[in-house]
């Protein structure tokens, strides 16, 4: 185990003296140590398949026959799936590719429902993982352990665009439980000051602002929304900041009202965005000086853009479904996996431009909608989320906001069985610090649109006047 496993796995439960005097250890260690001999060798495998576009996609094709074959014969539920249209012999790339629109699209539904008999491998070797359930309905699945070197490596990659190297300190706004002074907390190990995104008001962040300007931090990291309402305080507060060279984004789609308060904000930023799924099947990079357009990494993931029937889609303007196939984990592959996502095609990849699917306007099931606190501050959704076994337990459920800082869970429960949500409660509330207060309901449905879809969250507020005077009001000491 290297030192980045450490850092995310038994580092993380340490007590909170323990893993700050090893986290200090771990901060300077040279990235050839913390990260390992995996870590570098991907990033030098990234950077090379950049640069050689034939190689790239012949690697990926490789990679997609090695990852089908080992899921045909290893995998129960994926060889009921694939020997009807692949056969059951030797398996080539030819084969495979002329094969390959008939090979049935996987949904989340389908994950949940075969569980462990997608695994390639004995499911006690691997890790149990679950989406963040923002898209409704959180879905569990299994990863190979060791994955932190590969990860880090393509994420790296994408923020060394913006001039990030290992080591360098970001001050990070996402949904962790901030217990710090100041609703801030030292994750030494990882660089990172962690920012309370269920505190920003102006007097918090003041201390967030003079906390990253002290320690001369260039590289904000975290959810566009949380990283625009601070970026507007910057504004307010102190005018353009220019000791930020990079702003990277996780999570959530990036509104253009939010790239301008960014851009105002840290002119000198380069805004450095990717994006990626809890499942790890696909990762893309946006391209550019082509603000929403993302091209996907070969290596990482064979990514299609499909219509209803699972057909791919390779005009440019055609608009489908974004289903990926994983190529790095195969303990638990997840075959023409549905992400949930829809997206535009840009350019259809072909051996010419190294198998990079382009696409724009990605849609994702981690939407930027928010919730509005007490104070009347923008809580994002994505930080308010929680995956406990309680939501496992119910059939749907529902976030319905009627008033800033209260805040409905409706749940229709499975069977009639409801969970006990006391637990769940207790700790959703408290993550929230005061700005909401979630409540239970018990309903026998929800409601639909005329399309038969469910909004995941019911926001009856305006929050676009509420971001509308957050970017306006005068900053309150």
């Amino acid at each position: 185990m290297n030192a980045l496993d450490v850092a995310r796995g038994a580092y993380a439960r340490l007590p909170v003296r323990a893993r700050l005097g090893l986290g200090r250890v771990l901060r300077h260690l040279p990235a050839s140590l913390k990260y390992g001999g995996t870590y570098r060798s991907w990033r030098r495998r990234i950077a090379a398949a950049a640069g050689d576009p034939a190689g790239a996609a012949a690697a990926q094709e490789a990679a997609l026959v090695a990852v089908v074959t080992r899921a045909r014969a290893a995998s129960p539920a994926h060889r009921e799936r694939l020997v009807p249209i692949l056969g059951d012999g030797p398996l080539d790339a030819a084969a495979l590719r002329a094969a390959w629109a008939r090979v049935p699209v996987l949904t989340a539904a389908e994950v949940m429902a075969q569980g462990t008999r997608l695994c390639t491998v004995d499911p006690a070797t691997l890790d149990e993982c679950a989406t963040g359930g923002s898209s409704g309905r959180p879905v569990r699945f299994l990863l190979d352990r060791g994955r932190s070197p590969v990860e880090v490596a393509f994420v790296h990659e994408a923020w060394a665009r913006a001039g990030f190297r290992p080591g360098d300190a970001r001050a990070v706004f996402r949904g962790v439980e901030v217990r710090g002074a100041g609703h801030m907390q030292d994750e030494p190990a990882l660089g990172e000051l962690r920012c309370s995104v269920f505190h920003l008001s102006d007097p918090v962040m003041a201390g967030y602002l003079a906390e990253i300007r002290r320690r001369g931090i260039a590289f904000l990291h975290g959810y566009p929304s949380a990283l625009s309402i601070f970026a507007a305080y910057v504004l307010r507060a102190h005018g353009p900041l220019a000791q930020i060279r990079g702003v990277l984004p996780t999570s959530e789609r990036i509104p253009e009202p939010f790239r301008a308060t960014l851009a105002r904000a840290f002119p000198g930023a380069v805004l450095a965005p990717f994006y990626g799924l809890s499942e790890k099947v696909a990762f893309a990079t946006e391209v550019p000086g082509e603000p929403d357009h993302y091209v996907f990494d070969p290596l990482y993931g064979h990514a299609e853009i499909v219509d209803e029937a699972g057909t791919p889609l390779s005009r440019p303007g055609e608009r489908g479904r974004l289903v990926a196939t994983g190529l790095l984990f195969p303990g638990m592959p997840l075959i023409r996996y549905e992400t949930g996502d829809e997206a535009e095609v840009v350019a259809a990849p072909t051996r010419e431009n190294g198998a990079r699917l382009t696409v724009r306007a990605i849609v994702p099931r981690h939407g930027h909608d928010y919730l509005v606190g007490r104070s009347g501050i923008l809580v994002p959704l994505s930080a308010m989320l929680q995956v406990d076994e309680e939501i496992f337990g119910v059939g749907e459920f529902q976030f319905v906001q009627e008033e800033p800082g209260r805040v409905i869970l409706r749940i229709v429960p499975r069977g009639g069985a409801v969970p006990d949500f006391t637990g769940y409660l207790l700790r959703a509330n408290r993550k929230a610090a005061g700005e909401l207060d979630l409540r239970l309901e018990i309903v026998d449905g929800l409601p639909t649109t005329v399309r038969g879809k469910r909004k995941f969250i019911d926001q009856r507020l305006d929050v676009a006047r509420e971001a509308a005077r957050l970017a306006e009001e005068p900053v309150v000491a």
